[in-house]
């Protein structure tokens, strides 16, 4: 009987913390601007855990800076740039013109804060947006869901359009779903803002028409406002358009009309059109398929498709906004899967709707369960732990890119012109910005030190691509044995003997680096005399 007693007032202590817990984190989830500085924070420091100290923005993030460079020397878009989504460089272009830094590299951490801080900043608009279908708590769920995904957390180190894109097209899909038909309005203006961020926003013109005239339908005035809301659309699309054509001869916003005159005009050119239809509707299916799946790993994976099922049980005008946003939102990815472009962040603008239809099960969840509220925070604990282990798991080796940095000074000091080597040669334009002394410049200026890449790589042997080189201004040969364009150059590395002409004036063994890179002098004397053999 005295063990009884004692087990029974043991789990009676358990029951009352655990009581105590639930009203303690009912207080807490009461106070929704405490809770969401918090995960903020949270969101903040993992994020700044992962950043890239010391190493520069590469690749889009890379052409975005020097067109935002560009734009806040000139006062004005630069005319050499041809890319139609400019929005993002426009706007960073504006705190490179107010803050003023010496070195290149503050400019990139400043583009870096910018996107980590709008990341972090976009839990609001989701929260806002959880609100319209779920209650505070949820809602608070569904935010730290989109915060803690990793690989939002890892876009958001890159410098690129995603965070603001992502950013303006769920403050829209939040305001077009208010009571308010004034709010209703601004949802369709903020989506004309995301668009000149990205093209793809004007799709949810389609969705925002559709719910529109289903949800005002018995109103007269219907027709004639909202021809004054895609007025005023238009009139915010337009600025930007006439810059564009102004500076490169495309308003931007027409490049949807162009891609799928990309896709018809390819498949007419086809001798065998059928099949080639065929080839990009399977291309683009298995893409979506294969990428959307991959998008929900680690934690949405458990939420969404059983929200998927939940999202079409009794539909109304909220949950059919997210149903037909999804499908316009789907159809650029669609389209870049079908052109065999390898790449899960095209994806990226369905998690705030991931994030609601990880609320359905996780409501079906809490309603089964006798501690709701307990259940979240475990779950959000899972969703913390799972978040850092995919990020650890995946984690950009920093001692290699911090050796291909290094190397790429070198390889700037010894050569003129060289080969492509993939994807290391990244570094070697932000290595131009450093050899400028006032800084910054323009990308165009003659102050910036050229260095000619030898690119092209259908060669049947390397004497050919030597030759080709040598009229084409090839000095040396950058080489790590595994990424040289074209690829035959890798066997230089591993077998220099057999390439007399190839000279070895680099090992960055000897300079300390563990990554592994030879740099050969091309002697055209002896090539010569060689080939004439």
């Amino acid at each position: 009987m005295k063990k009884l007693s004692k087990r029974i007032e043991s789990l009676n202590k358990i029951q009352s913390c655990i009581n105590n817990f639930e009203k303690r984190l009912d207080i807490i989830t009461k106070n929704s601007i405490f809770t969401l500085s918090i995960i903020g924070i949270i969101g903040l420091i993992i994020r700044f855990c992962y950043f890239p100290y010391g190493l520069p923005i590469t690749h889009d993030g890379d052409l975005y800076f020097s067109y935002a460079l560009d734009t806040s020397i000139l006062g004005r878009f630069p005319d050499n740039y041809v890319f139609p989504n400019n929005g993002w460089p426009a706007f960073l272009s504006l705190f490179f013109s107010i803050m003023k830094f010496e070195h290149v590299l503050d400019y990139m951490n400043l583009q870096r804060v910018l996107t980590i801080s709008i990341s972090v900043l976009t839990l609001i608009p989701i929260y806002l947006l959880c609100k319209k279908f779920f209650g505070n708590l949820f809602s608070i769920f569904g935010a730290s869901l989109f915060i803690l995904d990793p690989r939002v957390i890892q876009n958001s180190l890159l410098g690129i359009t995603e965070p603001l894109y992502i950013l303006l097209l769920t403050t829209s899909l939040y305001l077009f779903l208010s009571s308010d038909r004034k709010i209703v309005h601004y949802g369709f203006w903020v989506a004309a803002l995301a668009s000149i961020i990205r093209n793809e926003g004007l799709l949810l013109l389609v969705p925002f028409s559709i719910v529109y005239f289903i949800r005002f339908r018995n109103d007269r005035m219907a027709i004639p406002k909202y021809f004054f809301v895609i007025t005023i659309f238009v009139l915010i699309l337009l600025p930007m358009a006439y810059l564009r054509i102004e500076t490169t001869g495309h308003d931007g916003f027409t490049n949807i009309t162009f891609s799928a005159n990309y896709l018809k005009n390819t498949i007419e050119a086809s001798n065998d059109a059928p099949n080639k239809l065929a080839y990009f509707i399977i291309n683009g299916i298995s893409g979506l398929v294969k990428f959307g799946a991959w998008s929900l790993i680690p934690q949405f994976i458990f939420f969404v498709p059983l929200g998927l099922v939940m999202l079409f049980k009794k539909l109304d005008f909220k949950k059919i906004t997210l149903i037909l946003a999804s499908f316009v939102l789907l159809l650029p990815a669609f389209y870049v899967y079908s052109r065999e472009i390898q790449e899960i962040r095209y994806l990226f603008q369905l998690y705030p709707i991931f994030c609601i239809l990880s609320l359905f099960t996780v409501q079906k969840l809490d309603e089964k369960s006798k501690k709701p509220k307990s259940l979240t925070v475990v779950l959000l604990i899972g969703i913390i732990l799972s978040s850092l282990m995919f990020l650890q798991y995946n984690a950009v080796d920093y001692e290699h890119e911090r050796d291909a940095l290094g190397i790429a000074y070198d390889v700037y000091n010894i050569t003129d012109g060289i080969n492509d080597y993939e994807p290391e040669f990244k570094y070697l334009n932000f290595v131009r910005y450093t050899k400028v002394e006032n800084f910054p410049v323009l990308t165009t200026s003659s102050l910036l030190p050229k260095l000619n890449f030898i690119a092209k790589s259908d060669f049947g042997s390397i004497d050919e691509y030597i030759q080709y080189g040598k009229e084409n201004g090839l000095t040396h040969l950058v080489l790590d044995g595994h990424n040289a364009i074209p690829p035959l150059l890798n066997d230089v590395f591993f077998n220099e003997s057999n390439y007399p002409y190839t000279v070895k004036v680099y090992d960055s063994l000897e300079h300390g680096y563990n990554y592994h890179v030879k740099i050969f002098k091309i002697d055209y004397q002896l090539f010569e005399k060689l080939k004439t053999r």
